[in-house]
């Protein structure tokens, strides 16, 4: 009797250990579909403003004759992650809004107050998917450290992931934070 007793707490500890392990990996796995999922809109989002700031270099090359987003061509060819390429979107939108303050006779122009629209509503779209991003991955490292998640988290070999401004706090690189 003694033997069938200890034999059913066996079963009923692993049992619970089981369901605590299933719980917190099915967690984990939430987490990963959605970071996974706002991943992909934010590369649709990157690829949407770049197709935006090049329709703006062509209309403003057309309209004004300045040679403006040089860089944009040599993006199309660059293997860059999303966190590089989007940096150099942002330095392009800005050479965009610099535009826009030099060359008031462009504001003039209904085309070019669309691309204006476009952008800022890409930026804000870009904003929103950014934020979500960070948020997920926040939750998904704090699973990956707490107790007793983090047990679940070295079994099924998940690491911390970085935040989407791409900075490794964790590494030796001391260049992380670019401007």
């Amino acid at each position: 009797m003694e033997k069938l007793s200890g034999f059913l707490l066996l079963i009923i500890i692993i049992s619970i250990l089981s369901i605590i392990y299933i719980y917190f990996y099915n967690r984990f796995q939430r987490y990963l579909m959605k970071i996974n999922e706002v991943e992909s809109r934010i590369d649709i989002t990157l690829r949407e403003r770049f197709d935006l700031l090049c329709k703006a270099a062509d209309f403003i090359k057309s309209k004004s004759d300045e040679v403006i987003m040089t860089k944009l061509d040599d993006l199309k060819n660059q293997n860059l992650s999303s966190f590089d390429f989007e940096r150099e979107l942002v330095s392009m939108t800005r050479e965009f809004q610099n535009i826009k303050i030099t060359n008031r006779n462009l504001i003039k122009m209904s085309d070019f107050t669309t691309l204006d629209f476009s952008l800022n509503e890409n930026e804000a779209e870009l904003s929103g998917y950014i934020l979500y991003y960070n948020d997920n991955i926040a939750n998904f490292n704090k699973l990956v450290r707490m107790f007793p998640s983090n047990i679940v988290a070295k079994l099924s070999r998940f690491k911390e992931k970085n935040y989407y401004d791409g900075k490794d706090l964790n590494d030796d690189d001391i260049n992380d934070f670019k401007l």
